[in-house]
């Protein structure tokens, strides 16, 4: 009969476990710090903070203002607009003037979702502008209002 030998090495003992946990402690943050994330948000090209100053004439912008009530006023009109009825108007006047201008400014109070349901509505207009062939450059300017 063969006589069995023990083998000579490291035995199961010896091994710990905790350094098991830190090794997949340490692959788990070399894959979130490895892992590259969608960027998120509104995707709008900002001013620099140099530039040139440009006079505008008046009839050149349109300024849409969302009230502390989530109102919308287009050119300080004193009738609120609807926000179904604002998609419309901006097709209108972008239709009628190619160095059109939108300025939306928003109310510090407003509620968020205001804001930017009307640059919804005013991206969707220039999206069926673009559909029927008319090409306008995107000027948007967005602004907060200040309460004094």
């Amino acid at each position: 009969m063969a006589k069995f030998r023990r083998r000579s090495g490291i035995s199961a003992e010896l091994v710990g476990e905790s350094s098991m946990s830190d090794v997949a402690f340490l692959l788990l943050v070399f894959f979130i710090v490895s892992t590259t994330f969608p960027e998120i948000g509104l995707p709008l090209i900002l001013p620099s903070a140099v530039g040139q100053v440009t006079q505008v004439a008046r009839t050149n912008v349109m300024q849409i203002v969302t009230s502390r009530t989530g109102l919308y006023y287009i050119d300080a009109e004193t009738a609120p607009t609807q926000l179904s009825q604002l998609r419309g108007i901006v097709k209108q006047r972008l239709t009628d003037n190619d160095k059109l201008i939108l300025s939306l400014e928003t109310h510090p109070d407003a509620p968020y979702g205001g804001m930017v349901e009307a640059l919804d509505e005013v991206m969707l207009a220039y999206n069926e502008l673009d559909a029927a062939n008319i090409k306008r450059a995107r000027r948007i300017s967005l602004k907060m209002l200040s309460v004094e």
